[in-house]
C-alpha cells in the first residue's frame, strides 16, 4: 500500500501562513531597496508623545503657537506616512501650514501579545488614549479626527461613541455601510469562509494576504489602473515621482491583529452591524445616530472597493447639524486612486483647501459671540 503523504489541512494552513508572513518580509526588503534609490517617503519631523502596545502617538513639528488639534487615524494595515508621503503632497504639512496642531495615531506591528486585540481595542481604547494625550498636550478638550479607508472606519466608530470629545470628523473613502452596496470587497467577504478559520491558521493576518484579497476583489483598482497611471505619469516628472513613492509605500506590509480581523469581517463586513444600528463595542453602543459632531465625508465617485453606497447611508443617518460631502474624481500620478484624496495634485489644489476651510469655520463658529 502506498503511504498517503499529502499534507493535512492544518499542515497546509501552516505552510501558507509561514509563506505569506515570509512574503511580507520580502516585500519590505524590496521597499528598502527602493529607499536606496531615493524613492522612499520624505516625512516631516515629529516626536513621540505617547506609546503603548499597539500604538504610538506622533506629534508633528513645528507646532503653531496655538491652533486646533487634529488627530489623523490611518488604516492599521499599511504605514501611516501616506498622509505625509512627499512635501508637495503631504496632508500633514498642509494642515500644519493652515495653523493646525497635527498628531497621528501610528499603529505598531502586532505581535503575539496583541493577537487578541479586537475592535474595542482599535476603535475605542487605543484611539481614546491618543485623544486623551492630544487633549493634554494641546490643551483642548475636543479634537478633530481625520481618517482614511479603514482608519476612517475606526475614527467614525470612535466618534459615534464619543461625540463630546470630537470637534469634527473628516472621513475619507472609508467603508461604513456593507452588504450589497458596500463594494467589491464587501461582496467577496459575504461569500468567504468564517474569519475564525483564517485567524486560527494565520494568527495575526499577514499584510500580503490582505493585499491578495484586495487585488482579487478589484483587479481594476489594484492592478490595471496602476499600470495605466504609470503610463500616464511618464510625461510628468512630478506625477511620476509621486506614483513611484506610492508604489514603494504599498510594499510596507503590515499584519493585522487576528481577533481584530475577525471582528472586522464578521461584525462589520458580513453582518453590517454598524450601519444597521446593532453594533456594541466594549459595552457601549456604536451607532450612526451617535455621529453628532460636525461631519465631512470625501467620496470616491468611481471606486469599486469603497463606492458611494458604502458611505452615504451612514452619512445620511448622522444627526450632525454640520455635514458636508465632497466628491473626489481622481488624479494622475497616484498609482492607486483609493489613496488619491491624500496625495493627488488635484486633491491638494481643490479638495484639502475646502476641507481646512470647513474645519476653520467650525472653530470660528465656537468663538464667543458668534452663532454656530
Amino acid at each position: 500500500m502506498t503511504e498517503d503523504r499529502r499534507p493535512t489541512s492544518t499542515g497546509g494552513a501552516t505552510f501558507w501562513a509561514d509563506a505569506l508572513h515570509h512574503f511580507d518580509a520580502v516585500r519590505r526588503w524590496r521597499g528598502l531597496a527602493m529607499d536606496g534609490m531615493g524613492l522612499g517617503p520624505q516625512e516631516s519631523a515629529y516626536g513621540i508623545v505617547m506609546e503603548e502596545p499597539g500604538v504610538r502617538l506622533r506629534r508633528y513639528d513645528p507646532l503653531p503657537a496655538s491652533g486646533p488639534a487634529v488627530l489623523i487615524v490611518p488604516a492599521p494595515i499599511k504605514r501611516g506616512y501616506i498622509w505625509d508621503l512627499l512635501p508637495h503632497v503631504s496632508v500633514v504639512r498642509r494642515l500644519a501650514a493652515e495653523g493646525f496642531r497635527v498628531y497621528m495615531t501610528e499603529w505598531t506591528e502586532p505581535g503575539e501579545a496583541e493577537r487578541d486585540f479586537d475592535l474595542a481595542d482599535y476603535a475605542d481604547r487605543l484611539i481614546g488614549k491618543c485623544v486623551s494625550a492630544v487633549s493634554r498636550d494641546a490643551g483642548s478638550a475636543r479634537v478633530f479626527l481625520a481618517g482614511h479607508s479603514l482608519g476612517g472606519t475606526l475614527a467614525t466608530l470612535f466618534a459615534s461613541m464619543h461625540a463630546d470629545r470630537v470637534r469634527g470628523l473628516v472621513v475619507v473613502e472609508a467603508p461604513l455601510h456593507f452588504g450589497e452596496d458596500g463594494g467589491a470587497l464587501a461582496r467577496m467577504v459575504a461569500e468567504a469562509p468564517p474569519a475564525a478559520t483564517l485567524r486560527e491558521a494565520f494568527g495575526n493576518i499577514p499584510g500580503s494576504f490582505l493585499n491578495l484579497v484586495s487585488v482579487r476583489a478589484s483587479p481594476r483598482e489594484f492592478n490595471w489602473q496602476r499600470r495605466v497611471d504609470m503610463i500616464a505619469s511618464l510625461a510628468d516628472p512630478r506625477a511620476l515621482k509621486t506614483h513611484l513613492a506610492v508604489e514603494r509605500w504599498t510594499l510596507d506590509e503590515f499584519p493585522i491583529a487576528g481577533r481584530f480581523f475577525e471582528d472586522l469581517i464578521e461584525r462589520l463586513y458580513r453582518d453590517n452591524q454598524f450601519s444597521r444600528g446593532l453594533l456594541a463595542i466594549g459595552g457601549r453602543a456604536a451607532l450612526p445616530s451617535g455621529l453628532a459632531a460636525p461631519l465631512l465625508a470625501v467620496i470616491g465617485k468611481g471606486s469599486e472597493i469603497i463606492p458611494p453606497g458604502s458611505m452615504l447611508p451612514v452619512i445620511d443617518a448622522s444627526p450632525a447639524d454640520r455635514k458636508l460631502v465632497l466628491d473626489y474624481a481622481g488624479d494622475v500620478g497616484v498609482a492607486l486612486q483609493h489613496v488619491g484624496p491624500l496625495i493627488g495634485r488635484a486633491a491638494h489644489e481643490h479638495l484639502w483647501p475646502e476641507i481646512t476651510r470647513w474645519m476653520w469655520e467650525i472653530v470660528r463658529s465656537e468663538e464667543p459671540g458668534r452663532s454656530a
